[in-house]
């Protein structure tokens, strides 16, 4: 879960690296690094702590190079430390390498090494990858070639970019595994290799995917890949749909809160261009069902984290939309016992990054069982949507907060239309219910716009509360999984314990933590269940619990019911997971701000999770 950024061309490249690392630094933020090929050779800075902090030990001799590599870490081997900072060094000290993986088999590597003779000054697993590199070369390899051997002998998954300075002018990137993604940049006489496209797009929006199993060689005037074995490979050029604006925070003290007040539009991004109300159809031109509709038995969707807990809520849309059974599994879980799959089992992998190391296993899984795979998705070209039969991409927008907030809502609302188009395909939902369905989820954009409108309400509660080191989230049905993540996004970034349940859970077991000093948020939303949710809240009250509700508006509530009450528009059931989990959002986020704690990068989090 590391950043990487390569640079060659006609400018700077210690700036242009920079740079890039700042647009990765979600994706790890522990330390940082760099190394410049200058004429008076290679120079390396490493530094523990935040991009800010290497910044600091750049100077006039490596502003002076032309072409560099760079990292960002999240630490896997070795503690935090200037030592354990990427890029390492080979033996002879002129080759440097960039990492982002786990090697499972580094011991045996790092024995053979040291019995000839290698001294390492790290921890770290990376060091002895650059080793291995360099040992190729003082064989007769080439970087490219050496590369190429080393990637053939690791064990686990791993992207890679290495400078050697008796090379210049060249960089070599490879990829095994699903450890990320690893994209080609080709501006005018510049050109990058990264790990994502946020640090490509401020200088190009020309990209080209280098593939699992692949090497690029780069030169500031073009890209050449090859398969491990070095067979020609042909890689095609797409344009990214987002520019370096869409990153910025426009005015937002954080991210995160940019992301939250996105969430009218990114929605609304997601289904306006795939629906219209007159005449209510579903026009889905930019997917495809791998398999007919009629012949799909069962869904399988297999997510992790926040994305999890959007498939619980899809799960419900595919059993009463389309009346597939459908269940959601943690993608590490199924990758390990998928159980029993065929060509009739539709598997629904949902993945913001489209990176995330589980979800990928879990998806080569269901392909080794027969099953087709559908990739829920935000990032075009990456490795998801390049394993899965076919990609329905979110359009939500680089997302860059650490916590999930606009995707979550966009995968909510995708896999609404995605329920309505099986329903559809397999004659479940007939014309009028479909125009009633696609009026519902139509709306949604304007019901969240009018909770964002409730923010200092929401603000007000958060200073009351954000002394509280234990709370309690609760709801019943598809209020459940809402509960789960608001109370994942309070742990993420306030560090706060947070304990999500089914409301009827209440009283086999939960109710034992009921206690004045241990808030309760309870979501009692519109639905054939808000009777016995509230019924679960006097119960709380009878054991003097403080109770944080959110409620519809209108709603008939007893005096007293509640500490605090958030009312939010009534919506159809289907649609309140959509707008119900806002104020959730909100309520986290300012707990954090109140606390003085780093709400875009939380501690030992990282974007995106790309390696076991």
């Amino acid at each position: 879960m590391c950043g990487i950024v390569g640079y060659i061309g006609d400018g700077s490249a210690a700036p242009a690296i920079l740079d890039g690392l700042r647009a990765l630094e979600y994706r790890g933020y522990d330390s940082a690094g760099l190394a410049v090929l200058t004429p008076q050779g290679l120079r390396v800075r490493r530094r523990a702590g935040r991009i800010r902090d290497l910044a600091r030990l750049i100077d006039d001799d490596l502003m002076s190079g032309d072409i560099g590599i760079g990292h960002t870490r999240w630490a896997t081997h070795g503690a935090v430390t200037d030592a354990n900072a990427h890029p390492h060094t080979d033996a002879s000290g002129r080759l440097v390498l960039v990492h982002n993986g786990m090697t499972d088999n580094v011991a045996d590597i790092r024995d053979e090494l040291l019995a000839d003779g290698h001294v390492f000054t790290s921890e770290t697993d990376t060091e002895v990858i650059a080793h291995l590199i360099g040992a190729h070369r003082d064989a007769g390899s080439s970087l490219t070639d050496a590369v190429g051997r080393t990637l053939r002998r690791l064990a686990g998954a791993h992207s890679v970019v290495a400078l050697a300075a008796d090379e210049p002018g060249l960089l070599v990137g490879g990829r095994i595994g699903s450890a990320g993604g690893l994209v080609v940049g080709h501006g005018a006489s510049e050109a990058l290799l990264a790990s994502d496209l946020p640090a490509v797009v401020r200088h190009t929006r020309h990209v080209q995917v280098v593939e699992a199993g692949e090497i690029v060689a780069l030169r500031s005037d073009g890209a050449e890949f090859q398969d491990l074995h070095n067979r020609s490979r042909q890689r095609r050029l797409f344009s990214v749909p987002w520019g370096p604006l869409a990153a910025a925070k426009a005015g937002h003290r954080h991210f995160m809160h940019k992301e939250i007040h996105e969430q009218p539009k990114t929605l609304a991004d997601t289904i306006r261009p795939r629906v219209t109300l007159e005449p209510a159809e579903l026009r889905l031109h930019d997917f495809q069902l791998p398999v007919a509709a009629r012949d799909i038995e069962r869904v399988v969707i297999v997510a992790s984290g926040s994305s999890h807990f959007a498939g619980m809520v899809g799960s419900r849309y595919l059993r009463e939309l389309a009346q597939l059974p459908t269940t959601t599994e943690v993608a590490s879980e199924f990758a390990y016992a998928p159980g029993p799959l065929s060509r009739e089992t539709l598997v629904i992998a949902i993945s913001q990054s489209g990176a995330t190391a589980d979800v990928l296993l879990a998806v080569e899984r269901a392909r080794a069982g027969g099953a087709p795979v559908v990739a829920l998705v935000n990032t075009v070209g990456s490795e998801l949507t390049r394993t899965a039969d076919t990609a329905f991409y979110l359009h939500a927008g680089p997302e860059i907060s650490v916590c999930a907030t606009k995707t979550f809502v966009s995968q909510l609302g995708a896999l609404y239309l995605l329920a309505c188009h099986l329903g559809v395909r397999s004659g479940t939902l007939p014309p009028d219910q479909l125009a009633r369905r696609l009026a519902d989820i139509g709306h949604a954009p304007i019901a969240i716009a009018r909770v964002l409108q409730l923010e200092k309400q929401v603000e007000d509660l958060a200073r009351r509360y954000h002394h509280a080191r234990n709370f309690l989230y609760m709801g019943r049905g598809l209020a459940h999984p809402i509960a789960l993540e608001g109370a994942l996004k309070l742990k993420e970034i306030s560090y706060i314990h947070a304990e999500g349940f089914a409301a009827g859970e209440l009283k086999h077991g939960p109710i034992a933590l009921v206690d004045p000093d241990i808030p309760v948020v309870v979501l009692a939303l519109d639905d054939e269940l808000r009777a016995k949710t509230l019924n679960a809240v006097e119960q709380i009250r009878s054991r003097n619990g403080r109770v944080i509700l959110v409620a519809t508006e209108g709603d008939d509530l007893d005096e007293g019911i509640a500490e605090e009450t958030i009312s939010i528009p009534r919506t159809p059931p289907l649609i309140s997971p959509i707008v119900g989990v806002v104020p959730l959002q909100l309520f986290a986020y300012h707990i954090a701000v109140w606390l003085g704690l780093d709400v875009d990068q939380p501690r030992n989090l990282a974007k995106s999770v790309t390696v076991e």
